[in-house]
């Protein structure tokens, strides 16, 4: 049976808006995470794009986690094969250049939880619930989604977790620190654009380079973060925006950023 689903790109502005559409839960297959990553792909060069909104279709779920009739059908072999193209996808959606905000709006499951932990950040809908029910299907976190939770709740949250298999409420996430905001549902996207556009507005150069000094400080010794943060401000300082940026503050306007 085909594998029917898409990855739906808008843009709004500078803001590129992925949308898993892959109805009835949004499941993770392996052909819609080939077709997330195809979309990583796109936008990853586009310098029109400064920020990514990440959603899933309809207003009842984000991702209901992986296939599970896809992987019930699988071998060891085959199953060990699909989470290792997992985490390269995540991998590359938690390392693209431009910030991502995850718009959680319903079931964000499982898999769902890996792609909304890999963005930078993550707006959820009150309606929403969060949760990672491996243990409860004989399997555990994939995807290094185990480490990502840890540092986004702490250690004892994310074993809370992971061991109980319990779904949260959003309001219990925004307690967890999983979720920077909740919004009631009809508001969840326009406070995420609204996020996006504000990030959009600041330096494409200074903004790239402090997602990579704080996603690979955390990937690092200490003293190694020291370097990198102090590597990527060369960056920025290379890339001339400051100047403008600068000028821009003392002249009372907006400023000229070169992409």
């Amino acid at each position: 049976m085909p594998d029917t689903g898409s990855v739906d790109v808008a843009r709004e502005g500078h803001v590129a808006i992925l949308t898993l559409n892959r109805p009835p839960v949004n499941a993770l297959s392996l052909a819609q995470a080939g077709r997330l990553a195809k979309a990583l792909r796109e936008v990853e060069p586009d310098e029109a794009v400064r920020a990514v909104v990440l959603t899933g279709a309809g207003d009842r779920t984000f991702c209901a986690g992986g296939d599970i009739e896809e992987f019930a059908a699988m071998d060891s072999a085959a199953l060990l094969n699909a989470v290792r193209s997992g985490q390269r996808l995540l991998w590359d959606l938690e390392h693209l250049a431009k910030p991502t905000i995850a718009v959680i709006n319903g079931a964000c499951l499982g898999a769902g939880m890996g792609i909304a932990t890999s963005c930078d950040l993550r707006i959820a809908s009150e309606a929403s619930v969060f949760g990672h029910p491996e243990v409860s299907l004989g399997l555990t976190l994939a995807y290094a989604g185990s480490v990502r939770l840890a540092r986004l709740v702490g250690l004892a949250r994310a074993k809370e977790l992971m061991f109980t298999a319990r779904r949260i409420t959003a309001k219990e996430a925004l307690d967890f620190g999983l979720v920077s905001a909740v919004v009631p549902p009809d508001q969840v996207r326009s406070r995420a654009l609204a996020m996006a556009k504000d990030i959009a507005a600041n330096s494409p150069a200074a903004v790239r380079a402090a997602k990579k000094a704080l996603t690979e400080g955390l990937e690092k010794h200490y003293p190694n973060s020291l370097v990198a943060e102090a590597r990527y401000l060369a960056q920025v300082l290379e890339a001339d925006e400051i100047w403008d940026g600068l000028k821009a503050y003392l002249e009372k306007r907006p400023p000229k950023w070169n992409a």
